[in-house]
């Protein structure tokens, strides 16, 4: 089975620590390889077992398309993902990872971009200081009610931007985290009704705010 699909953005890099006595180090996971930022174009060449619609809707269209699946109507997802040369270390780092610690930065980041798209790209402008307190808090804060579905690893073939000459090869590994959307808005609510920047913003920054926590999550 080949799939063609475009790479999805690198959403979570997260590291782990061995557990011992002496001080703890991050696994080395190794270089990510140039081309896999540099070119999109990529085929899957090699997969865990059965390729689950979950992780097929991923790569053709992000989050957004395992959101459209029946089963999620009422979730969100999230999908830690992490890329490198072998599988082994991937292996290690998805053992390692635990959603109570990593999902705060995938929250955070999906927070940050629904300021980002609301704004024409200027965030900082139109909501002040207002936008980096609440997306340090989104990735400082504890979220309840989440659960680690699946998990799978794939290889691709990366090719240059003629889509014929190959780049190289690359291992991806994807974990599934999914909440239902009552419970993480009511979270979210929360850290956007009490989060206090130490610079106050403008009149008119207030007035933006106030508007996009009345539609915040239209294509959240």
């Amino acid at each position: 089975m080949k799939i063609i699909g475009a790479c999805v953005p690198l959403i979570g890099v997260f590291l782990i620590t061995a557990c011992s006595a002496a001080p703890e180090a991050p696994l080395d996971l190794g270089p990510v390889p140039a081309y896999q930022e540099r070119n999109s174009i990529t085929e899957i060449i090699d997969y865990e077992n059965d390729m689950p619609e979950w992780a097929i809707r991923y790569v053709n269209a992000g989050v957004a398309g395992i959101e459209a699946l029946p089963e999620y109507a009422l979730k969100y997802v999230f999908v830690g993902r992490q890329v490198g040369n072998s599988l082994e270390p991937l292996q290690l780092w998805s053992a390692g990872f635990l959603t109570e610690r990593d999902l705060p930065r995938l929250v955070s980041a999906r927070i940050q971009r629904r300021f980002i798209a609301d704004s024409g790209g200027n965030p900082g402008d139109a909501y002040g200081r207002y936008f980096e307190a609440v997306v340090k808090n989104a990735s400082d804060a504890a979220y309840q009610g989440a659960s680690r579905e699946s998990s799978f690893w794939m290889k691709k073939r990366i090719f240059e931007d003629d889509g014929i000459s190959p780049a190289g090869e690359v291992y991806e590994y994807l974990i599934l985290i999914s909440i239902d959307k009552e419970i993480l808005r009511q979270q979210i609510n929360t850290l956007l009704t009490t989060t206090r920047p130490e610079d106050p913003p403008l009149r008119e920054q207030s007035a933006a705010v106030m508007r996009l926590r009345q539609n915040f999550y239209d294509g959240f």
